[in-house]
């Protein structure tokens, strides 16, 4: 694959954290993590890396989740989050974009993220001509991903539920990192997978 350095790159962190918790009974993001909220575990584990600067987008139960959010990242109100989570991509790319030369977007239901995963993807994205840099876990991508300033257009272009797959899809520079810890693609959606995730959790997670 060519290479290219790209120096002095600005990469920031969106976290998606806006939604509704539709099939699980608490508010997600005020899931208790290793004896945090969960959001406050996940943008920590964000802000263990080279991220620059963090936003993170909220909506249902703003208030609610501001009065106990970490107070390092940026809080972006997101009032169209009922349309789906091309919504709160597209604030994201509004809050942060304009003065960054990519952005890594988090799911705040991702709590096996760490900073070996987003440095890599930011080295990747720094020393690559490619636009795109995607993880995958047995073949399967999965998140975070980051997108160059070249896609900005196409993610402010996504509708209703549609997220960055469709972009990837259709790309043509997207380097791929292949990723070991299947854990990455955990994801909470129900109370049984709340349930899963405190089963795969370990002492020895990054």
């Amino acid at each position: 694959m060519a290479s290219l350095n790209r120096s002095r790159i600005n990469i920031s962190g969106i976290l998606l954290a806006s939604g509704a918790s539709r099939r699980i009974k608490s508010t997600k993001q005020l899931l208790v993590f290793q004896k945090e909220f969960l959001i406050n575990y996940v943008v920590n584990k964000i802000l263990e890396s080279k991220i620059e600067d963090l936003f993170v987008i909220l909506g249902y139960h703003r208030d609610e989740i501001t009065n106990v959010l970490d107070t390092r990242p940026k809080i972006v109100d997101n009032p169209g989050w009922k349309i789906g989570k091309s919504s709160s991509i597209k604030v994201g790319v509004k809050s942060a974009g304009k003065t960054t030369d990519g952005l890594i977007f988090f799911l705040v239901d991702q709590p096996f993220i760490n900073k070996e995963i987003i440095n890599t993807l930011i080295n990747e994205f720094q020393n690559s001509i490619d636009n795109i840099i995607a993880p995958r876990v047995n073949g399967r991508l999965c998140n975070p991903v980051l997108f160059g300033k070249k896609y900005y257009k196409e993610l402010m272009d996504l509708s209703g539920e549609q997220g960055g797959k469709v972009i990837i899809n259709n790309a043509k520079d997207v380097r791929w990192v292949d990723w070991e810890d299947e854990r990455l693609l955990l994801d909470i959606d129900t109370d049984e997978d709340y349930k899963n995730i405190l089963g795969n959790y370990s002492l020895s997670s990054s």
